[in-house]
Order: structure tokens, then sequence, then C-alpha cells
């Protein structure tokens, strides 16, 4: 899931409360309910291209597209033949492959408090103890920034920023392309209301002290050493599930942070598969992107499509 993770912990942070002194310090990550895949899905295409799946009802479908977890080399060359007949005629782009989430900084003197809650006089590398901090060192020179990158920001705005920096440069987002050959065709475009994680966050961001964020820290150095995005990009491009879902999750649960925790993973996934369930309500057929991840995982939407009494079909349905 790709985000202006900056900004968006900003907003975040400011709804954390600070603390209590002596309060004992949570040493697990957070929870990834995307972690646990359904194993029968995770399977190869039949046909060219990325893996679909097909919802039915009636005389009305709904094609899914399963999508990457991150961007994909420009000259990936995914064959969109499927993409590009599915698309033909269809009532509906359905946008089910993002979180889109609201929590704002509501005045200048909020945020440069935030601000000032997030910085930290003590370079980051002097404040890492062994192993940890001699990994972040290698991490940050395998992605090609400096010390002072990070030297100056707290433990888990440093981890989101070191996954930004590790991202390949200059691949594209394939969702663009979809959406602009749908704008292009005149097909309405579907997706959740963006949902306000405000009063969550407090809740779940209570939790993040010291020892969390050195955790999230150590997971986000963890992805770094792992990452295999060539891999990952080349799986999805050939339908080969396996590959395409097999990049690290170390960080994953630190990231949900950012979207209100688990608890609202699962309303968004259920809000995914109802928007893909009411669009059998009207006859013909619509597309779905759908997150790869969040599709096959076992609390994912074909589960949640499966629980609505609908049978999913594919990768490789017609």
């Amino acid at each position: 899931m790709k985000r202006h993770f900056l900004a968006l912990a900003a907003g975040l942070f400011l709804l954390q409360p600070q603390p209590a002194r002596g309060q004992a310090a949570p040493v697990t990550l957070p929870e990834d309910p995307g972690a646990v895949v359904v194993e029968e899905l995770v399977v190869q295409a039949r046909e060219p291209g990325p893996a679909w799946w097909v919802v039915k009802d009636g005389d009305s479908k709904v094609y899914i597209l399963g999508m990457p977890s991150g961007d994909i080399p420009p000259k990936a060359g995914w064959d969109r033949r499927y993409l590009d007949r599915r698309l033909k005629g269809a009532n509906s782009l359905i946008l089910a492959d993002s979180v889109r989430i609201k929590v704002g900084v509501s005045s200048f003197g909020e945020a440069m408090r935030l601000y000032r809650g997030l910085r930290s006089e003590t370079p980051l590398e002097q404040r890492l103890e062994e192993p940890l901090r001699s990994r972040f060192i290698e991490a940050r020179r395998k992605v090609g920034q400096p010390e002072k990158r990070y030297a100056n920001w707290t433990p888990f705005i440093a981890s989101l920023t070191l996954l930004g920096d590790a991202a390949p440069k200059g691949w594209v987002d394939p969702r663009n392309d979809i959406i602009r050959s749908a704008k292009k065709a005149k097909i309405r475009r579907v997706e959740a209301p963006a949902k306000d994680v405000s009063d969550v966050a407090r809740t779940v961001l209570g939790k993040m002290d010291p020892a969390l964020e050195t955790a999230c820290l150590a997971a986000a150095v963890r992805t770094v050493e792992r990452s295999r995005p060539n891999v990952v990009a080349e799986g999805w491009a050939r339908g080969d599930v396996a590959a395409a879902i097999s990049g690290p999750r170390d960080f994953e649960g630190c990231v949900l942070l950012l979207n209100g925790g688990a608890r609202i993973w699962r309303e968004i996934t259920g809000e995914h598969a109802r928007l893909i369930a009411e669009a059998l309500g009207t006859p013909g057929h619509s597309v779905a992107l759908v997150s790869l991840s969040s599709l096959v995982a076992e609390e994912g939407v074909i589960r949640k499509l499966e629980a609505r009494g609908l049978t999913v079909t594919g990768p490789g349905g017609s």
C-alpha cells in the first residue's frame, strides 16, 4: 500500500497520548491480520498476465484483479489483454485496493507541537543500541542515504522514511494506468468513502512508546534486508500469486498503525467486499481492483464474499 507516510504519521501522532512513566513497554509488533493466507488461493494463473478472480450472481459478474503491493518496473510488460477485454462495456471500476483515511491537524500551534514531538536533538544512530545500530546503518547505506537523513527523527518516523527511501526509483503504479483506461472508456469509478480514524488512533497509538518504536524500526530494517521487489513485481506480472505476495511483511503491522490498526483493516476489507457484492445487483459486469494480499488473506475479501453466499472462482475464471 503506497502512502504519504510522513504527513499521515504527523496527523496520527498528534492524537497520541503520552505513555505514563514506568509503564511496561510492549515488545511485540502490532497485529497484521493479512499475514495469514488461504493456501488454496496461492496459485498460478492459467491465463497470461496477472491473476484474476470472478464472482457471479445470476446474469451479473465482477472480475477481480489482484493488485501488487508496490510499484512495478516501467518495462515490466504485463499482459493487458484480459484487462482491456473486461474493461470493455464494464458498469464500473471498483477501487478496492487501497485504504483511504482522514485525520488532520486542527491548528498551526498543534502542528508545531507535533513537529517538535517527532524530533530529537540527539542523532538517531547515537540513540540506537547494537546490533540494531549497525544493521540500520547498513540498511540506510543500501538505499543510498546519509546519516543526516534520519538523524533527528524518532525511530518510528525514521522507519517510515527508510522504507520510502527503499522503494525502487522510477517504477510505476499499474493502478494509475488502469484508472486512466477506465476514465477514457467513461467507466464509472466506485470506491469506499474515506474513513476517519481519529478516535481509533487515540486508542491504537496510545500503545506507542520507545520500545514499540524501536521494534518497528527493527522491522523496517529487516524489510530492507529481505526485500526482493523484482521477484514480487515479476511474479505479479505473470500471475504467480506465491511470488507476488512473497515480499517481507515484518513492518506491515506497524504500517497498520497509520490506518487505525487491525480493526480498521478488517472494517475496510469488509467494505471492499460489500462494494463488490453490491455491483452484482446490476446486470452485466464490473471490474474490481483488490490488493492481492488482502484478497487471499484468511480474513480477506474472498473469504468475506464467500461468507455472503457468493461463489468466487479463479485465477483463470472466464
